[in-house]
């Protein structure tokens, strides 16, 4: 679906290019978090942590390649929601779990969720600017560095608070895709 207006549809574009940001930010925010929080929470080594990292990409990949098979029964953007929420479950997971097991399942959740958004932003982006696919493309691509700028808010946020600011820093990206969800189908 497009957009009616010029102004509506380079609007809507620079949510897309937001969204992107959170995306990448969550997903490099994760990995960077969860060994810490383990650390942080459970006594674990740093050796012993690092697996969490696998289990968020184990996860996420297997979201990926699965949301393929599943937006065959769901629409895009009803998928994008599922996911969003997945995300939502999975920080308060990991701002108020205390055990490896709930850390580890959040962390799952995490990553299965965050499996998808990216095609799904960059397919609404094209959709909403056909005639200007290039300049669209290279934009979104441009939101690739929201993985260097969350990390940044998460560190100093974790170092205030511990890391529960860190995933507070996510979280505010995760609301983030949830507003775009909504302001996304006005459009």
């Amino acid at each position: 679906h497009s957009p009616s207006g010029e102004t509506e549809g380079g609007g809507f574009i620079l949510l897309c290019f937001l969204a992107i940001i959170c995306h990448v930010g969550i997903d490099v925010g994760t990995s960077v978090t969860a060994p810490k929080i383990l650390m942080e929470r459970v006594g674990m080594s740093l050796d012993d942590a690092a697996f969490v990292c696998t289990i968020y990409f184990i996860a996420k990949a297997i979201g990926s390649f699965s949301g393929s098979f599943i937006m065959k029964f769901l629409k895009d953007w009803t998928f994008l929601l599922l996911s969003v929420l997945l995300m939502v479950l999975a920080a308060l997971g990991l701002i108020f779990g205390h055990d490896t097991a709930t850390i580890y399942a959040s962390v799952a959740l995490m990553g299965f969720g965050n499996g998808n958004p990216f095609s799904i932003v960059f397919a609404r982006a094209l959709q909403a600017a056909p005639e200007k696919k290039n300049e669209v493309s290279g934009l979104l691509i441009m939101g690739i560095f929201g993985g260097t700028i969350f990390p940044l808010l998460m560190g100093f946020a974790s170092d205030a608070i511990g890391q529960v600011g860190a995933v507070l820093v996510m979280s505010v990206g995760i609301l983030y895709l949830l507003g775009y969800w909504l302001q996304g189908r006005k459009v």
